[in-house]
């Protein structure tokens, strides 16, 4: 049975990350593994991890020691092995904010868990914001699930849980692309309409082309469309750095990002 995994690190983001961690292990029907990892004595710390859980976890979601896993090790690699030693679903993890004028900066244990990503991804950002409702029945809040799609990548598992998560949230499904300077935007409209019919249930509720900067407008469209979910694909080697948009992304907009890795 699969798994959806918290990966804590008990900091400011900790408790939004089991917020959504849980939400989603519900919503799936499948199971919540919180796992952290130390460099101290593991049964010293596992204490603490539970404890923390037990006073800032959603009260829905009941966690005994057996769900809590106490990894040592690099991080990143942990959490690799953890995802596919768990065959997980999702992994949720959080982001950073530094500095005084509140840069966006992801950490380096995240863009490596990105390059090397198991499992879908989601990355949870440290603002005011949720995109899902813990109550007796869980439900997503996220608005629009807009999808940004590489015309040059296959997205076949990026689409099929943005359309998933979209009829889930009972919310539109919009796909969008920021087309290269070689493909007019009939022609990448037309690629995206295509790939909607293979991959997504029914018919999206917009189709959006942009130009520019690949981050900037993906952002810039998110906020226009009130969209508080980008799903977006992870890059296959060679040809670019895993997550490398996706981190961008996250960087200069106030949105949850999704990064699906390819098949």
């Amino acid at each position: 049975m699969s798994a959806v995994i918290a990966a804590i690190d008990l900091g400011p983001t900790s408790s939004r990350v089991l917020h959504h961690a849980g939400a989603f292990a519900k919503l799936w029907s499948t199971r919540l593994r919180v796992m952290h990892v130390t460099s101290s004595p593991k049964e010293d710390v596992r204490q603490r991890v539970l404890e923390y859980c037990a006073r800032s976890g959603p009260y829905e979601v009941d966690l005994e020691d057996q769900d809590v896993a106490v990894r040592s090790g690099l991080v990143s690699d942990a959490i690799h092995r953890e995802a596919r030693g768990e065959n997980a679903a999702l992994i949720v993890m959080g982001s950073h904010n530094h500095g005084a004028l509140a840069t966006w900066l992801l950490g380096t244990t995240t863009k490596v868990v990105l390059q090397n990503a198991a499992a879908p991804v989601l990355l949870v950002p440290p603002i005011d914001l949720d995109i899902v409702d813990t109550g007796d029945r869980p439900r997503l809040t996220c608005g629009p699930v807009l999808a940004a799609i590489d015309l040059a990548e296959i997205a076949d598992h990026q689409l099929q849980m943005a359309a998933e998560i979209a009829v889930m949230a009972g919310e539109p499904l919009l796909l969008m692309t920021v087309a290269p300077q070689t493909i007019g935007d009939h022609d990448a409209a037309r690629m995206l309409r295509e790939r909607a019919q293979h991959y997504c249930h029914g018919r999206p509720h917009a189709v959006i082309v942009r130009r520019g900067r690949v981050a900037e407008e993906i952002s810039r469209c998110a906020r226009a469309e009130g969209a508080g979910l980008v799903v977006m694909g992870l890059r296959k080697r060679p040809r670019g750095r895993p997550g490398a948009i996706a981190t961008a992304v996250l960087k200069t907009h106030r949105a949850f990002v999704l990064a699906v890795p390819g098949r």
